[in-house]
């Protein structure tokens, strides 16, 4: 995990210090790189501040593939609890979707909005932050008793990612000097990304939406939160008892030795929450507030647009992003004996080559819509 992490003020007299890479790193001829991209944030808790949003980059030494220059650069932006390394460049086995990509002939990046990894977490190193009724959690590590907010709104919106997401796409484009940037995203991710691309079609080649939280009539983003705290906790026993194994439905559909792994990684990335509460510590993340996407925004999408969902993950819900999006090209994938985690199970390889050819040919096999099943072993069909 990098160490060099400016916020607030502080960054004022490093921003001319930017170097394209700060932590490198050499494994499997893939070359890894953080770097930390200016932004000013839009944030209740820290507006008008030049903060650093952390960025982490993958590019192969000798790639096995190629892609054209124009499609090259793509930008991973995660979902709603875990930083972008552990989800994107989970370093287990093959399960390194970045790596992937990377040796495939992409310049693959992936972001940390304010509140995850080694992004700014303003308010969220205070415990008396967390919801009250999780305050149990942290009692002896590092809480003595409960204690009142001393913040009292939610941390942001979609509007302040939207902002986040635009700083480092400029930074990308600046870097690379790429005119356009494919997105990939995860769960509330697919708000993230779609919204942007919706927002901002001239930087956006294409769009991997996986998990994509679903496009909602009422929606209607604003930019103030509402009133709460701003930090929620995430435990061990609550990713994997509560969230993934009531989904977990097919025999080897998770690794063993997986979860072990991608805790391990997860704290790597928080070392705050790392020695709160239990002894393998919690995952923190921000509290979301007016957090979503309408089917206009998504009509919006007029780049071409994959969805990808597990049978186990409310696949109904989910393709309202595919049916909502205004894409001439356009494919949704549903894969057999895969949870919300498909990027830590078995079926990861489905979502990796799907990837692959959607941000490299803009095709799935050989199409450009329709909708498809890949089923236990892999093998894709047609479905409409």
């Amino acid at each position: 995990m990098p160490s060099r992490v400016y916020t607030g003020r502080a960054i004022s007299a490093a921003v001319c210090m930017f170097a394209l890479s700060v932590v490198s790193a050499r494994a499997q001829g893939v070359t890894a790189s953080d770097v930390f991209a200016p932004h000013v944030s839009t944030l209740a808790a820290n507006a008008g501040e030049l903060v650093a949003l952390h960025v982490h980059r993958k590019v192969a030494t000798q790639p096995a593939g190629q892609v054209n220059a124009v499609d090259r650069v793509v930008l991973f932006v995660h979902g709603a609890t875990t930083p972008a390394v552990p989800a994107f460049g989970f370093d287990h086995k093959d399960y390194n979707w970045m790596a992937f990509l990377a040796r495939a002939g992409f310049d693959v990046w992936a972001m940390d909005m304010t509140g995850y990894g080694s992004s700014p977490r303003p308010m969220m190193d205070d415990p008396c932050n967390v919801d009250p009724k999780q305050q149990q959690i942290l009692l002896k590590r590092p809480l003595a008793a409960p204690c009142a907010p001393h913040y009292s709104l939610m941390f942001k919106t979609v509007r302040n990612d939207w902002d986040e997401i635009d700083s480092v796409v400029d930074h990308i484009r600046r870097v690379t000097g790429a005119a356009k940037v494919s997105l990939a995203s995860w769960s509330a991710g697919g708000p993230r990304a779609g919204g942007y691309a919706a927002l901002h079609p001239d930087k956006i080649n294409r769009v991997v939406l996986y998990a994509p939280g679903a496009v909602r009539s009422e929606f209607n983003a604003t930019t103030k939160p509402e009133a709460g705290v701003p930090i929620r906790l995430q435990t061990r026993t609550d990713l994997e008892k509560t969230r993934w194994d009531p989904d977990v439905r097919c025999t080897g559909q998770v690794e063993p030795g997986v979860r072990d792994a991608l805790w391990t990684q997860i704290m790597q990335w928080d070392h705050v929450g790392a020695s709160w509460g239990p002894e393998e510590g919690v995952m923190r993340a921000p509290t979301l507030s007016k957090y979503g996407w309408s089917p206009e925004m998504a009509g919006g999408l007029k780049m071409p647009v994959m969805v990808i969902v597990g049978e186990y993950d409310n696949p109904a819900a989910r393709r309202s992003v595919f049916d909502a999006a205004g894409s001439a090209d356009k494919v949704f994938l549903k894969v057999a004996c895969a949870s919300h985690f498909i990027l830590w199970e078995k079926q990861h390889k489905v979502l990796h080559n799907a990837s692959l050819e959607w941000l490299r040919d803009g095709k799935f096999g050989s199409a450009t819509r329709g909708v498809f099943d890949a089923d236990a072993e892999g093998k894709v069909t047609k479905a409409d």
